[in-house]
């Protein structure tokens, strides 16, 4: 019996079938004094040619997002804080700082106005948004943009419980680690759109070609992640934006469009469209 794409799908398919490829710039697209997870670095990624921008949300504990990775503190902040164990007014006290660890004139950036500047732009990927679901869920809805919103999380049951029960119609990605973890499609009624995989080996079950078409037959996009968080983070079998820069994209970037992923998360997107363009 062939599959029914959702009108989601449709969409993403078409502009699949439009770019080849498309480009989810990793946190914005930062640099010099451009910080990561801001309008800044947001604006960058579209400018050099992003489809999909991924966004890191993060709440305080009085219940305002903001667009950052927790973590990350110590490098865009100069605090070990934890951002999630302060609250507003004391998030918005701080200043971050740029790629020479210099302090800029720029608050962390709430959620709400990024997402209403990006509003009709461009496509979101909001990540760990799962922390804090129902909030989450709760702003996505109130700025109407459910037509541009990725959601993902791990394929834990709760998460997708929860995501099931209070907004089923948003497009969602799961992040899925293991060839086991796919069952998960078939057990809630959400709107798939996507998978992300994330494998370490290029012989990893997780890429085996039966389970690459029986994926995309489903109507799903595959994502990979050629980001190179660190020389030990390994996320996509290190066909990865390093090797990608230093030694040419065909036997990286090229291996990982060849195996059948529609979407690369990448720090570099104007490389990356530019070699696309060239296929």
């Amino acid at each position: 019996m062939d599959i029914v794409l959702s009108e989601s799908q449709h969409t993403l398919r078409k502009l699949t079938d439009q770019n080849k490829v498309l480009i989810m710039a990793h946190r914005g697209t930062a640099g010099g004094n451009i910080v990561q997870n801001t309008i800044g670095a947001f604006e960058n990624a579209l400018k050099h040619g992003a489809d999909i921008v991924e966004v890191d949300a993060s709440m305080s504990t009085d219940g305002i997002f903001y667009a950052f990775h927790d973590g990350m503190e110590p490098v865009v902040l100069g605090t070990t804080t934890n951002i999630r164990t302060l609250d507003s007014k004391e998030i918005d006290s701080l200043w971050l700082r740029n790629s020479n660890f210099e302090i800029k004139k720029e608050r962390v950036n709430r959620l709400d106005d990024i997402l209403e500047y990006l509003k009709g732009r461009c496509l979101i990927n909001i990540d760990r948004g799962w922390l804090n679901w129902e909030e989450i869920i709760k702003l996505v809805k109130r700025h109407n943009m459910s037509d541009q919103i990725i959601l993902k999380s791990h394929p834990v049951p709760e998460y997708l419980k929860a995501l099931e029960d209070q907004a089923a119609e948003f497009m969602f990605m799961p992040i899925i680690t293991s060839a086991e973890q796919t069952g998960c499609f078939d057990q809630y009624k959400i709107n798939w759109v996507a998978a992300e995989l994330v494998f370490e080996d290029v012989n990893s079950p997780l890429i085996e070609e039966d389970l690459i078409t029986h994926l995309k037959y489903k109507g799903l996009l595959l994502c990979c992640n050629p980001i190179t968080l660190n020389d030990w983070i390994v996320l996509t079998a290190k066909m990865d934006d390093n090797h990608s820069i230093l030694y040419g994209p065909d036997p990286y970037w090229g291996w990982c469009i060849k195996k059948g992923f529609d979407i690369l998360q990448t720090d570099w997107p104007m490389l990356l469209k530019s070699y696309i363009k060239s296929l």
